[in-house]
């Protein structure tokens, strides 16, 4: 099985997204995706389901990348994310395409699938819809680039860059502070420190996605902390 990559974006800084505290949105938000909200319930569900299934791969807990309750978050930000998007651009990835997918990366095995996104956050109950916004990235570079040469992969990645900000994302502090830069959060106590890992890079579409920020920039705001 190839090893895990990045769903193949770059994201670039497009503003702060600014939320007031009366807001009926922001109320119990983990995070904001375009008009979407992510409740802290879902996160907290979610990081529930990954330290559950943790339990039963021990070692899995070393290789994770960040706190389990910020890889969660932002796996739940990027499945949504591309939802989101695939609806816009009328993309759509079929069941068929997901098991194809699968097969040719486990053998049919689904359960190695759930063991490389779980080391990502990524509870085994989403791991199909995250492997969906995997294949919508895959394909919205394909059509958004013209072909599946390098030079046309890398006008589709420029294209998405474009259209991926058309779904902002909006960050609870509570979470922890967004580094632009690293396209992560930063280091916080409140969750307990991850092991520290080198980063992965790989060629956009090959192996399974790897869980975390987009490879330039990020979400672009945060909420009101709501203590």
């Amino acid at each position: 099985m190839k090893t895990p990559t990045r769903l193949a974006v770059a994201v670039a800084a497009c503003g702060v997204v600014l939320l007031t505290a009366c807001s009926p949105m922001q109320a119990g938000a983990a995070a904001i995706v375009g008009d979407q909200r992510i409740s802290t319930a879902d996160v907290e569900d979610s990081v529930r389901e990954v330290q559950k299934a943790l339990q039963a791969v021990p070692q899995a807990q070393q290789q994770l990348p960040r706190p389990v309750p910020q890889s969660v978050l932002l796996q739940l930000v990027e499945t949504n994310r591309y939802a989101q998007l695939a609806a816009r651009e009328k993309v759509k990835v079929t069941d068929g395409e997901i098991d194809a997918f699968i097969a040719n990366q486990s053998g049919g095995n689904p359960r190695q699938i759930e063991q490389a996104l779980l080391v990502q956050g990524v509870p085994p109950s989403q791991s199909r819809d995250y492997v969906r916004a995997f294949l919508t990235g895959q394909k919205l570079i394909v059509e958004l680039g013209g072909g599946t040469d390098d030079a046309s992969l890398q006008r589709g990645q420029q294209a998405l860059v474009q259209k991926i900000q058309q779904v902002p994302v909006t960050f609870n502090p509570r979470y922890g502070q967004w580094d632009q830069q690293q396209g992560t959060f930063l280091a916080t106590e409140r969750f307990g420190k991850a092991p520290q890992q080198a980063p992965q890079q790989a060629p956009p579409g090959q192996g399974m996605p790897e869980q975390g920020g987009p490879q330039q920039g990020g979400p672009e705001g945060q909420l009101p902390q709501d203590g």
